[in-house]
């Protein structure tokens, strides 16, 4: 698990290596209103946007890293969760969770707040 506490606009880039290949993993958030925090983020050229909520059950979102290659329960993916925002230094804190049965990936983190 890695927490990262993150300004309005600032990307977090995580590498994701494996099997003799390299991937940008990247994240940001864009406004927070009501409660709500906007956060962009792409993987492999796709890219996604997502509404995310403290405490509720859409706090988070899910990638994908790898293909299973036994079950789809192996298959390697990590869980981005809101755990908190703190209004007077507008900054959003996120955890990352990493899940890989097999060890089959490596993170190499080139944003380290």
């Amino acid at each position: 698990m890695k927490t990262f506490n993150v300004e309005k606009d600032q990307l977090i880039k995580i590498m994701v290596k494996s099997e003799g290949q390299e991937r940008l993993l990247s994240w940001r958030w864009t406004l927070y209103t009501d409660k709500a925090l906007i956060v962009h983020e792409s993987f492999d050229r796709f890219v996604g946007q997502h509404v995310l909520f403290t405490g509720y059950s859409n706090q988070s979102f899910r990638k994908r890293l790898l293909p299973a290659l036994k079950s789809e329960r192996d298959a390697p993916y990590v869980i981005v969760v809101f755990k908190k925002f703190d209004e007077g230094a507008k900054k959003a804190q996120f955890d990352l969770l990493l899940f890989d049965k097999e060890s089959r990936i490596v993170l190499d983190y080139l944003t380290e707040k």
